[in-house]
């Protein structure tokens, strides 16, 4: 099922082209890699969220699910377009197909995300060597783990590291399992806690981390790159995001029922001290340290791509590769907690990213293909565009600038009050230990 040969030719690829896509992704690898981009981080952020937002969180969770699958399709079809439109985009090695398709409908954009993932996995790790005595600062963890993703991350496109996307999903769908089964026991002996209080302030917040959750789109054009099919992409996006409502509901879900008001920005904070939980850090730190060379592969290509860096391994790749962890590493030293930058980097950049400008790009590069001579802009869109794709391109337009302003403003407000402020780590070693004034803000 996952063998790379080249059997099946895309149809928009010239014959004397056809042989750049041998080696690509299948459908099914794709989906490996969109869900184990994608789970880990947001799942145990997950239960926190739902309390924050009560039952209605299971509703924006829908609604978030199907709103960023339905821009990720669209992300894709604007690279299938761009294809169409100029051969040149369909040569072998494309780096920086999501800065394409942005430069052609809105301009360049970035992302941010690596910081909370080196965080989360500083955090179990930490937890691991604490049950053992053996214990180091979160701080210090950063460090070490920064250390030891550098070679991962020297790995060329997600078609050289599609074993690292198979190994990050099993690891998120074993500790969802884990984390279930752990919750659940727990609930028999802890005493039970009723959910907070839902006000706009704390509702919004939910939703960054929700959006963070939903949000990886920004990567997709890179997995399409690399398939053999890439018009194909939108089977991808379907598969992976209903692995993603399977692995993120329950966890979610039960997190909320059983520990309420009490549920912590990790969940795993939340579990037990034994056996699960122990072997959940495990698989949820591989999980991390798998994904963190997948999510931030655009970046390391769209740098790759600015720098002229050859595109065979190189010395240059080396050096670019780990200056940007090695940033990565300091801004995670910088700000220690991560529960405030989630919600932040969800509400801002990432539905951005995920939601607002997939709409803009797609609109944009349609009327570039589509449009008569002096035909006027609205005009185009209801002649090209059928009226349900009109209506959810609205939605996923409104609810990322819901994202963008609303969440933002609820969330920037807590990462820049005095009372959640901790120091950061190259000011004082055990700042990451120590809980933030406004823990139960809500």
């Amino acid at each position: 099922m996952m063998s790379f040969d080249n059997s099946f030719q895309d149809p928009i690829i010239p014959v004397e082209k056809s042989q750049i896509l041998h080696g690509g992704l299948t459908v099914f690898t794709a989906a490996i890699f969109i869900t184990g981009e994608m789970a880990g981080t947001g799942l145990l952020a997950l239960p926190k969220a739902m309390d924050q937002a009560g039952w209605y969180g299971l509703i924006s969770t829908f609604v978030l699910c199907i709103l960023s699958g339905y821009s990720g399709i669209k992300l894709g079809e604007c690279w299938t377009m761009l294809r169409e439109m100029n051969p040149v985009y369909s040569e072998e090695g494309s780096r920086s197909p999501f800065q394409v398709i942005a430069t052609e409908g809105a301009g360049r954009v970035g992302n941010q995300t690596g910081v909370v993932f080196l965080l989360l996995a500083a955090q179990n790790i930490q937890s691991l060597f604490d049950s053992i005595h053996a214990h180091l600062p979160v701080c210090v963890w950063i460090i070490i783990i920064a250390g030891l993703l550098l070679g991962p991350c020297w790995l060329g496109t997600p078609k050289d590291s599609w074993p690292i996307a198979i190994g990050a999903m099993v690891c998120t769908a074993i500790a969802c399992v884990f984390i279930t089964i752990s919750t659940l026991i727990h609930y028999r002996t802890i005493k039970h806690h009723d959910p907070s209080p839902i006000t706009f302030k704390s509702f919004s917040f939910s939703m960054g981390t929700m959006f963070f959750a939903w949000g990886g789109s920004a990567m997709f054009p890179t997995i399409q790159v690399d398939m053999r099919q890439p018009h194909r992409f939108h089977l991808a996006v379907i598969i992976a995001y209903s692995i993603l409502l399977v692995f993120y509901l329950p966890v979610s879900i039960i997190g909320y029922v059983v520990y309420g008001s009490h549920v912590q920005d990790n969940i795993l904070k939340n579990l037990p001290r034994n056996f699960l939980r122990y072997t959940v850090e495990i698989l949820i730190t591989g999980h991390l340290a798998m994904a963190f060379t997948i999510v931030l592969n655009p970046i390391f290509q769209g740098f790759e791509e600015l720098t002229r860096v050859p595109k065979h391994f190189c010395w240059q790749r080396a050096i670019l590769r780990s200056g940007i962890v090695l940033f990565l590493a300091f801004m995670a030293e910088s700000i220690p907690h991560f529960g405030a930058i989630l919600a932040f980097i969800g509400s801002s950049t990432v539905s951005i990213l995920g939601f607002i400008l997939p709409v803009i790009c797609f609109v944009m590069i349609k009327l570039q293909s589509t449009q008569l001579v002096h035909e006027k802009f609205v005009d185009t869109i209801f002649r090209v565009v059928p009226k349900l794709d009109i209506i959810l391109l609205l939605l996923a337009l409104f609810v990322g600038l819901y994202g963008a302003l609303a969440s933002s403003y609820s969330s920037f407000s807590d990462l820049v009050n005095p009372k959640s402020y901790v120091k950061p780590c190259w000011l004082n070693s055990t700042s990451a230990e120590e809980p933030p004034m406004n823990a139960s803000l809500f």
